[in-house]
């Protein structure tokens, strides 16, 4: 009884046939980059050798190629079956706010509180809160949201090229793709865009969006004509190769100092992400078995609270007095603990409405 409300509350899609569990522990996979990052930067260790400090924006950018193939995904799917009506834009539109709006201020209310009540946190004061909130800051955590929100409105303009312009052409697709990835990195590299412009890390979204149409104007040929256990060895190369550039096993490894933030490696990062996803939904082995455990698949569906929420809990557990060593348990305890909390109460209810 327990396990079926449990598998009901948390996994609601299972019984979907295009419903892919192993997405779901990638999404574990992007915010445990953060939650390991966070933690190691607060000198908080499961063991000394687990140093994950500087590694949070690589799980960033996993939700960012994430998001864009299951948003465009469904956007694509709508134009194609000819349902991109004003009721669907409507709902898309309400869903996007609702995903990730109230929630957000939520969070930035109660790390406002905590700073009010002395436990100094990255919001300052209600001036600061106001500024997060009309999407002109974002700072500590709260910075890939402006970002990923603006991305909400840019994605369908994106979609409506590809469908009144490109016709879903193959050819036209991939070239104008290739040539939009290509110019928007050079344009950052030689000019540098804002920090808090989605421009800067628009390649990386167009990587996860080019799959998805990719995936679906080639339907699926092209991709089944690979095996899935080349799709599986190719996604276990892509993640040693993200493990790799952590900065304190990179430096272990080659003795050299490797800057993960630098916009030099926002597309390798984002190719290899999109590897790994190519290998989770299509591959057959590791990949797809690792990501489809359910303690996995479970944290990626907290992963939003997971986000906005853990660093809350890390002041939280640095001011309580007990050993060092249990810091990191109670973090991820309360951390999980409270997400959980937080998704059933206030983001399943969010997610049903509809108009």
């Amino acid at each position: 009884m327990v396990k079926e409300k449990f598998n009901k509350t948390f996994f609601p899609h299972d019984d979907k046939p295009g419903h892919f569990k192993a997405l779901d522990g990638l999404r574990g996979i992007a915010v445990l980059f953060v939650l390991l990052s966070h933690s190691s930067n607060a000198d908080m260790f499961f063991h000394e050798a687990l140093n994950f400090k500087s590694i949070g924006k690589i799980g960033v950018y996993l939700f960012f190629v994430l998001s864009a193939y299951l948003l465009d995904r469904q956007i694509a799917i709508a134009y194609m079956s000819n349902k991109s009506s004003v009721a669907y834009w409507k709902n898309y539109f309400l869903r996007r706010f609702l995903r990730i709006y109230p929630l957000f201020v939520l969070s930035l209310i109660l790390h406002g509180l905590l700073t009010f009540i002395g436990i100094q946190t990255v919001i300052d004061g209600i001036h600061d809160i106001t500024l997060h909130m009309s999407l002109m800051k974002g700072e500590s955590i709260f910075w890939s949201i402006p970002i990923e929100f603006k991305y909400y409105f840019i994605s369908p303009l994106i979609m409506w090229f590809c469908h009144k312009v490109l016709k879903w052409d193959k050819i036209k697709l991939i070239t104008i793709f290739l040539f939009s990835i290509v110019l928007l990195t050079m344009l950052e590299l030689g000019l540098g865009f804002a920090l808090d412009s989605t421009l800067k890390y628009l390649p990386i979204f167009l990587i996860g969006t080019f799959i998805s149409i990719y995936e679906l104007i080639a339907k699926q040929e092209a991709l089944h004509r690979i095996k899935p256990k080349t799709f599986n060895l190719l996604g276990v190369l892509a993640f040693i190769l993200i493990l790799m550039t952590i900065p304190y096993y990179f430096e272990k490894l080659f003795g050299l100092e490797i800057d993960i933030h630098s916009s030099t490696l926002f597309l390798p990062y984002a190719v290899l992400w999109g590897i790994i996803l190519l290998a989770a939904k299509y591959g057959k082995g590791f990949v797809k078995t690792f990501l489809e455990f359910k303690i996995l698949r479970f944290i990626g569906t907290i992963s939003y609270s997971v986000y906005l929420f853990h660093m809350l809990l890390i002041n939280f557990v640095q001011l309580a007095d007990i050993p060092p060593f249990l810091q990191i348990y109670l973090f991820f305890f309360l951390t999980i603990l409270f997400s959980s909390l937080s998704f059933i109460l206030i983001e399943r209810p969010l997610s049903k409405i509809r108009i």
